[in-house]
């Protein structure tokens, strides 16, 4: 299978890094709602300071929930865009406007169509690197697809030089969504933190 989609994209020699970002846009949105399992490494100067892991619920581009399981249990969720992120840990709720944020969030970079960007595509690795000139500076993006065109690692590094890597596996497409999905039930002595 990997070897016809190589040989299919080497036959595309018209095709430009646009056209394959555009693939990898057109299959997250065929797919949703979808789920995916991720793992995001967080590295400084290449020293892995953090790993978390869960999963990942994307009905569209303006509702997306991450739910971190391991090692702590946190929920992060964009909805019509504000978010909340909810450590359960330290029952603290930070919520707020997308705004700059869009600029951490993996999901909003696959889409821009800031001015300024630029970007390339690695037919044999799968590979887009993404450029993206933002508020916040520059930011460099990595994403390997898999031969179905969704992502399957994403390295993503900042302005600031930190690195985070999101490896993600385990897609099921089309998915129903529960009544509710999007809401959080929380306590009633939860701290909020308006960002």
């Amino acid at each position: 299978m990997f070897t016809a989609c190589w040989l299919l994209a080497s036959l595309l020699p018209a095709a430009t890094p646009d056209d394959f970002l555009q693939r990898v846009r057109d299959k997250i949105l065929h797919s949703q709602p979808f789920k995916t399992d991720f793992i995001q490494q967080v590295f400084i100067d290449e020293e892995k300071i953090l790993e978390e892991s869960g999963i990942i619920i994307f009905a569209d581009r303006s509702r997306v929930k991450w739910q971190y399981l391991n090692p702590e249990a946190k929920i992060f969720i964009l909805k019509d865009g504000n978010y909340n992120f909810y450590d359960r840990e330290n029952n603290q709720l930070m919520r707020g406007r997308i705004g700059a944020r869009s600029e951490q969030l993996i999901w909003e970079l696959l889409f821009s169509d800031r001015p300024g960007n630029a970007s390339s595509w690695d037919a044999q690795q799968r590979t887009i690197r993404l450029r993206l000139d933002g508020e916040g500076g520059v930011q460099e993006l990595k994403i390997k697809v898999g031969t179905d065109y969704l992502p399957e690692r994403v390295e993503q590094t900042a302005v600031n030089e930190v690195t985070t890597v999101y490896l993600f596996s385990n897609y099921r497409s089309r998915i129903t969504l529960t009544p509710g999905e999007f809401d959080l039930a929380l306590p009633v002595d939860v701290e909020i933190i308006e960002e």
